[in-house]
């Protein structure tokens, strides 16, 4: 047995030979009242008796043999408080559970308050643990509720311990090995949990220990990885809102109330500076907070601070404007499947449609291309009790007349030349008790307006060359760029079918309309596309935001995710200026006021043909070879060659050593 620890804190859990029948007997003198406080005893049992005592003072019960378990309402309050937790810690202990099946243990995950979220590992010592000690999902360990033990004294400790057998305080839990080591927020210092695997003391393995501080060690830098994620977010947002109020003095705080950025002014630095100390005297008045929430609008990730002015401000300073609400600068994020606004009015409509979606009711989406109309339909039969049924989508203005009948109705053997010789299901077949979505249906012929109003009327239908009826079980969705009311008055849409398909009718306003949707969309079309084509993290500089915030964006959300993608492919670091098509880096003046009318048809095609060539020169200074410029375009090799003759780009001023790929032939396939 080791005869002292140098550090002057030192623990009886680490850093000493375990001597189990010595402690023992030391535990049963001290519950007797035998131990004489005068009597000389090396630091290792010392330490011991201090921690028994400690548990003593806190009123633990020494003769505990169970576990306390949390009621099922306040466990169900922890699993909500611990979310984020859960979803980044539970995937690591899978994946080191694969790796300890032969091994007579169980890993625990606990959270910061001693409860016991997640256990895995071997099911007969976890059998074992529940029956025997009460070591289950909800149970309680923190040191005031069950004493010394590996995921209390943790916790309380705040650094790794193994508690080992009769060190234990409580008699029931004097039969296990624990180890434990705690997980630490980005901060370094804030506790989240523990990470805890016990094993029966006989079972003890010396690796165990070190086993948990790696896994608790990995949580943490995931944990990390994503605060800084949220930081990022929480700066952007503080931007956002910067840029209406440039002359307010504004705080953010992270999730846990601390100080993230502030206003660069002499009053918001006196704030930082007194700020860790926990106050400053003459606390600021607050004109206004309000919360930043995650994309997925579940998550709390900080909160802004608008201060109030200075006092005597009104009177030097009287500006022209009343400036906006914060609310109008940074919104919280409605999420509907893939999504997303801070629109106040797209958040509206979002929430009447999660409430439509249970409903089983035709539905009408209006809006123009690119908005996300498909989005809004996948989302609706995700959330509806269709849900386990089939999704089908048709474009009905990439469907030939011809063959409109037969492909929404199907078709019976030898219906028409050429026909499949067993007949064909068509679409509402198909859709079963599911989702059919027709996107454009203002493209549907008057003829197949009056064939599709029957089913929508009654729900029957014949297979093209057959008399049998047919029923319809599935809900219709529907979408449009057209005004249908303007068709009708026009007879090209007949009204009887329009009324059918907009029991409830949205419409999802264009970006240009919501411009606080727009860096929204940028910052996760940029993720998106990042993780896309397995690329490492790119910056986007000011000019190159402020570029993108100028544009109008005729084409929406979609034209947002084509640029970002081809932006993020030729970016080198960062996304420069060079990396934006011609037509969003066009200075405001000699922009088209209106998306309709771009221009002349030709300038249209040197716009498209320039931006062609920057995006190609772009993914040639970074790859320096054509096989991977190709490979990150998704094209064939030859139909690059072929750009390149057309855009008048000699790749061997980019490719190293001149001429290192020879072209191959046009009709070529790569």
């Amino acid at each position: 047995m080791s005869a002292g620890l140098s550090k002057p804190n030192a623990s009886p859990y680490l850093g000493f030979d375990k001597d189990a029948r010595g402690v023992k007997s030391l535990w049963e003198r001290f519950n007797a009242g035998l131990i004489d406080t005068e009597e000389r005893r090396d630091t290792y049992q010392q330490l011991l008796l201090h921690e028994w005592q400690r548990c003593k003072a806190l009123g633990v019960d020494v003769a505990m043999t169970m576990g306390r378990r949390l009621s099922d309402s306040e466990f169900r309050l922890r699993m909500q408080a611990e979310q984020l937790l859960l979803e980044t810690a539970v995937p690591i202990v899978r994946d080191v559970d694969r790796f300890l099946a032969d091994v007579p243990g169980i890993m625990i995950l606990i959270d910061r308050s001693g409860c016991a979220l997640h256990i895995s590992g071997d099911p007969r010592v976890g059998e074992f643990a529940a029956s025997r000690t009460g070591i289950v999902v909800g149970s309680q360990w923190d040191e005031a509720t069950a004493g010394t033990n590996g995921i209390g004294t943790a916790l309380a400790k705040r650094q790794p311990v193994h508690v080992f057998a009769s060190e234990h305080f409580c008699e029931g839990w004097q039969s296990w090995s624990c180890c434990a080591a705690p997980i630490f927020d980005a901060d370094g210092h804030t506790v989240l949990g523990v990470i805890d695997y016990t094993t029966m003391a006989s079972d003890f393995r010396e690796q165990a220990l070190a086993l948990t501080v790696s896994v608790a060690n990995s949580i943490q830098a995931r944990m990390t990885m994503h605060r800084e994620l949220e930081r990022s977010r929480l700066v952007t947002a503080f931007s956002e809102a910067a840029r209406r109020y440039p002359f307010d003095d504004m705080l953010a705080l992270d999730h846990a109330g601390r100080l993230a950025i502030h206003t660069p002014s002499d009053r918001c630095r006196r704030i930082a500076e007194n700020w860790a100390s926990g106050g400053f005297e003459g606390t600021p008045a607050v004109r206004e907070t309000f919360e930043v929430m995650s994309p997925s609008g579940e998550a709390r990730i900080g909160t802004l601070i608008l201060l109030a002015k200075p006092a005597s401000y009104d009177r030097v300073f009287l500006p022209s404007t009343t400036p906006p609400s914060l609310r109008d600068a940074v919104e919280p994020v409605k999420r509907f499947g893939h999504f997303l606004t801070r629109d106040p009015d797209t958040r509206r409509m979002l929430g009447e449609l999660e409430r439509v979606a249970a409903a089983d009711v035709n539905v009408l989406i209006i809006g123009e291309t690119g908005t996300g109309k498909e989005l809004l339909a996948r989302q609706l039969h995700a959330s509806s009790p269709r849900r386990a049924e089939p999704y089908i989508a048709v474009n009905c203005g990439a469907i030939s007349e011809d063959l409109m009948e037969s492909t929404f109705f199907g078709y019976v053997r030898g219906a028409f030349s050429g026909a499949d010789p067993r007949g064909r299901a068509g679409y509402f077949e198909s859709a079963k008790g599911g989702t059919l979505f027709l996107d454009e249906v203002g493209e549907l012929p008057l003829a197949m307006q009056a064939a599709m109003l029957r089913v929508l009327e009654d729900g029957s239908y014949q297979r093209v060359g057959s008399c049998e009826t047919q029923q319809a079980h599935c809900r219709i969705i529907a979408a449009t760029h057209r005004n249908l009311e303007q068709l009708v008055a026009q007879g090209r849409f007949r009204q009887d079918l329009y009324f059918r398909l907009k029991i409830v009718q949205k419409s999802i306003k264009p970006l240009r309309e919501r411009p606080c949707d727009l860096t929204l969309l940028i910052d996760q079309f940029g993720d998106a596309m990042r993780q896309k084509h397995g690329l490492p993290t790119v910056q986007l500089p000011p000019e190159t935001r402020a570029a993108l915030e100028r544009y109008r964006w005729p084409g929406n959300a979609r034209e947002v995710r084509n640029v970002i993608e081809a932006a993020v492919l030729c970016a080198d670091g960062a996304i420069g200026l060079e990396c934006l098509p011609p037509e969003v880096t066009r200075p405001p003046e000699t922009s088209s006021t209106e998306p309709a009318v771009a221009g002349a048809a030709g300038e249209g095609l040197a716009a498209v043909r320039d931006y062609e060539r920057q995006l190609i020169l772009g993914l040639l200074r970074k790859y320096r070879k054509v096989n991977h410029v190709a490979s990150a375009l998704g094209i064939a090799r030859s139909t690059l060659y072929r750009k390149f003759a057309e855009l008048a780009i000699d790749q061997s001023e980019f490719t190293q050593a001149g001429h290192d790929e020879r072209p191959i032939a046009r009709d070529g396939i790569h």
